[in-house]
């Protein structure tokens, strides 16, 4: 089993020194994301702005990965202020209206971000096992 990376891509921030996402078949792990435009240029806005665009690039990459949102299992949201924990709640109500479907998180804040942006997310996406595998 051979990992894949994603290194860039149409719409995905460009620019970064790192891989987007690397991961097999069944598994995807996505970098954290900032509010990055697709220039890799940091967006500043308000906190759900901040974490609008950085789901939205979360969601791009495992997109072009071949994973979707019902696949993301673990989302890790690093927040620059604890303040926004309820704001980090309020929008994840909105984006997962189903909270049993919705993925597992951890948050916490961190002393400073890059940019100086207000959240940075990064995820898991996995597939289900497929029933046609022979074990080996």
């Amino acid at each position: 089993m051979s990992a894949t990376r994603i290194v860039d891509g149409p719409g995905l921030p460009a620019g970064l020194p790192f891989s987007l996402a690397a991961g097999t078949d069944d598994f995807c792990f996505i970098s954290g994301m900032p509010a990055l435009d697709a220039l890799g240029r940091y967006q500043p806005g308000t906190f759900e702005e901040e974490a609008d665009l950085a789901w939205r690039n979360v969601m791009r990459i495992a997109d072009t990965a071949g994973f979707a949102q019902h696949e993301i299992v673990y989302v890790q949201c690093v927040i620059a202020d604890i303040g926004d924990y309820s704001s980090l709640n309020d929008w994840w109500r909105r984006q997962f209206t189903d909270i049993p479907s919705a993925p597992a998180r951890f948050t916490f804040q961190a002393a400073a971000l890059p940019f100086g942006c207000k959240v940075e997310m990064q995820a898991v996406a996995a597939r289900r096992p497929r029933t046609d595998r022979v074990p080996s």
